[in-house]
């Protein structure tokens, strides 16, 4: 099933991240795509997350269709100006890419090439707003297109931006431009999670809440100091530490938050398993069933 038919049959959405390889080595990439297959709705494949030079997701993502695994291409705003931007598009669609995610794209300055040039031309409004153009058959200047693209367009939004209602506005404003779903940053607080879907109204329905399991205390401690506007709480600081199986621990309250949100009128989760991806495939088994289960240990 595409992910626009999940959308439209308004389905518990299930998606997840992939990195593409820092290298030509697509093994481990084809390996695990082809265990998603039945298990989730897309694959995000991201574009130099953190800033840092990999291969580039038009060419990742290419691989694991392969595996009738549909995938959602991320496009940053950070590397490309409007003309490369377009470009990659028609590929895109070309190749056989039906969705799209729209992101300004991390700081170069973060990453492993911290010389870069950034290129920022078009915000993401923008290039949501080219995209849509595409999709009807036109570019830029308005020129028409000999074929035209063919993508579901999302966008992004984060439970903890200060201001709901203000976001709310900018993701209506973005809807109302083309952009059809929503995939949002992590959250570990189910409170401020409900305070963020009442904010939304209608399109909690076409929005997917960022899950990454926690490993242990190291990586909750490493949250709440380096990841912007990501704060796990005190409760879960101190069930981690009492935990004799952190990263267990993690896992059942990743399960939790799920539990939780099928509870809501959400469109569904998306699943980030940050340095666990070679697991990624158990952890979605275990994270979207609903009976209780542990961990399959290797």
């Amino acid at each position: 099933m595409r992910l626009s038919e999940a959308i439209i049959k308004k389905k518990f959405i299930v998606t997840c991240e992939l990195a593409p390889p820092k290298g030509t080595d697509v093994s481990s990439l084809i390996e695990i795509s082809s265990k998603l297959n039945g298990l989730v709705d897309a694959v995000n494949l991201t574009d130099g997350q953190g800033g840092n030079m990999r291969m580039c997701p038009l060419a990742a993502s290419v691989y694991v269709l392969k595996n009738n695994v549909d995938v959602i291409w991320q496009l940053t705003c950070r590397d490309r100006n409007r003309i490369a931007l377009q470009a990659d598009c028609l590929g895109a669609s070309a190749l056989g890419i039906k969705n799209v995610l729209p992101m300004r794209g991390d700081d170069p300055k973060s990453g492993d090439n911290p010389d870069a040039k950034p290129v920022f031309e078009l915000d993401t409004t923008e290039l949501i707003k080219t995209i849509s153009k595409l999709n009807q058959g036109l570019d830029m200047s308005d020129k028409e297109l000999k074929g035209k693209t063919d993508l579901l367009i999302g966008c992004t939004a984060h439970p903890n931006a200060p201001d709901l209602q203000k976001q709310k506005e900018t993701l209506q404003q973005r809807f109302d431009i083309g952009a059809s779903f929503i995939q949002t940053q992590i959250c570990y607080e189910i409170d401020q999670l409900k305070k963020f879907i009442d904010s939304l109204g209608e399109l909690a329905k076409k929005t997917i809440i960022g899950i990454t399991p926690l490993k242990g205390l190291k990586m909750a401690n490493y949250m709440n100091e380096k990841v912007f506007g990501v704060s796990v709480p005190q409760n879960i600081m101190e069930r981690l530490e009492k935990s004799q199986d952190q990263r267990q621990e993690g896992l059942n309250i990743a399960k939790e938050i799920i539990e939780q949100l099928k509870k809501t009128n959400i469109g569904g989760v998306h699943i980030m398993a940050v340095g666990q991806e070679n697991e990624l495939p158990q952890i979605i088994q275990f994270l979207t069933d609903s009976k209780p289960s542990i961990l399959p240990t290797h």
